[in-house]
C-alpha cells in the first residue's frame, strides 16, 4: 500500500515538473500578435497652445445620411460649424484627414465640407474607431503632427472611440464639440466626460480659429475675420438655405 502511494506521489511530482518545463520551452502563440492599441506613455503639456506647426485635423463622417442622429445641436448651426472647420483647414493649411464613405444610408459628404476639403486625405474604414483601420494609422503618421483636432458624427461613438485610441497612441487630442453631435444629450455628456477623463481637451471652432491665428495683424487675420462673419452662429440661419443649394 505504501509503495503504491509513493509511486503515485512520484508520478504526480514528475508530471508537475514536466508541465513546468513545457511551459518554459513552448512559445505562446499570442506573444507576437500585433497590438492595435499599444499604450504610449508620454507627459502631456496641454498648456502648449495649438499652432499651424504642431496641429493636424481629422474630420469624422460629415455625411448627410447621419443627419437624423443629430439631435443635440440644430442642423443649420452644425452645418455652419462644420463648414467653418473645413475652411480653417485651408486658411491655416492644416494637414487633414477626411473619414467616411459615401453611398447607401451614409449619403454624401456635406457639400461645402467636401468642397473645402477637396485636397484632404480620404480614408474609408469599416470600424467605429478609425484607428483599427491600418491605412488610417499610416495616414496619421504622415501628418507629422502631435496635436490632433478631431470632430464629427457621432460624438459618442466614432469620434469618442477614435479619440480614446489616439490618446493611447500618444497624441494630444482636441475635440471640437460644436462640430460634433449625438442623438441624445445624455450620450453626448457622457462622451465628453469620458474623453476629458482620458486626457482629451474639449474646444470650439471659434476658439481654435483665434488660437491658430494668434494675432489679427498676422497673415491669417483677414481670413479669420471673414470666417467669423460668414460662419458664426448669428449668421447660421441667414446663410444656410443658400449654402444647401
Amino acid at each position: 500500500m505504501k509503495k503504491g502511494i509513493l509511486a503515485f506521489s512520484l508520478m504526480a511530482i514528475g508530471g508537475l515538473i514536466a508541465t513546468a518545463l513545457y511551459s518554459f520551452t513552448v512559445k505562446d502563440k499570442t506573444a507576437d500578435a500585433p497590438d492595435q492599441h499599444p499604450r504610449v506613455n508620454i507627459e502631456r503639456d496641454y498648456t502648449e497652445k495649438l499652432s499651424v506647426q504642431n496641429s493636424g485635423l481629422i474630420m469624422v463622417d460629415f455625411l448627410t445620411g447621419f443627419d437624423p442622429g443629430l439631435n443635440t445641436i440644430p442642423k443649420a448651426v452644425f452645418n455652419q460649424n462644420a463648414t467653418a472647420l473645413a475652411k480653417m483647414s485651408n486658411i491655416f493649411n492644416l494637414p487633414t484627414i477626411m473619414l467616411g464613405e459615401e453611398g447607401g444610408f451614409r449619403g454624401k459628404f456635406y457639400p461645402l465640407v467636401g468642397e473645402y476639403l477637396s485636397k484632404a486625405v480620404r480614408v474609408e474604414r469599416h470600424t467605429p474607431s478609425a484607428w483599427d483601420e491600418p491605412n488610417f494609422q499610416v495616414a496619421v503618421k504622415k501628418l507629422g503632427r502631435k496635436k490632433l483636432i478631431v470632430g464629427g458624427i457621432s460624438l459618442d461613438i466614432c469620434t469618442q472611440l477614435l479619440t480614446l485610441d489616439l490618446l493611447r497612441a500618444g497624441y494630444d487630442v482636441y475635440v471640437v464639440t460644436d462640430c460634433s453631435g449625438s442623438d441624445q444629450a445624455i450620450a453626448e455628456t457622457a462622451a465628453m466626460m469620458r474623453m476629458t477623463q482620458a486626457g482629451a481637451v474639449m474646444v470650439t471652432w471659434g476658439t481654435l480659429a483665434s488660437e491658430l491665428m494668434k494675432d489679427w495683424q498676422s497673415p491669417y487675420g483677414q481670413a479669420v475675420g471673414k470666417l467669423y462673419q460668414e460662419n458664426a452662429s448669428w449668421g447660421a440661419f441667414r446663410s444656410y438655405p443658400e449654402e444647401r443649394k
